[in-house]
């Protein structure tokens, strides 16, 4: 063989790029794992909303759908709305412990005044 023939070193093409820009989001890199999603958020704003409207009302269904969403997030590793969920069940169950002090403060209350006579 003489110089200059033979095989052609390999040069990798560039790609062309056609079409819009793209944005590309600077957060955690996608996996390719898919979660299902979950009510976690909606028990977290009713847990939240709780302490300002009806009490234990919204408590209740909040830690219904804190169950559901943690059922959900308990059997996936890294689900993202695992902690949500916990969060709103924690506050919905403080919030429902603290709806059952004030019941049982306002029932003493009562207690006392009608042995008084006061009522």
């Amino acid at each position: 063989m003489q110089p200059g023939q033979g095989a052609v070193p390999y040069t990798p093409q560039q790609p062309t790029i056609t079409g819009s820009p793209v944005a590309v989001g600077m957060g955690m890199p996608v996996t390719g794992q898919f979660f299902p999603t979950t009510n976690a958020m909606m028990a977290l704003v009713l847990a939240c909303l709780s302490f300002v409207i009806c009490g234990a009302c919204m408590s209740i269904p909040a830690v219904i759908l804190a169950g559901q969403a943690l059922q959900i997030t308990s059997s996936m590793p890294n689900h993202p709305d695992h902690g949500t969920a916990k969060a709103a069940q924690v506050v919905a169950w403080v919030n429902i412990g603290l709806t059952a002090v004030v019941v049982i403060i306002y029932a003493a209350l009562f207690g006392f005044l009608a042995m008084n006579g006061d009522l």
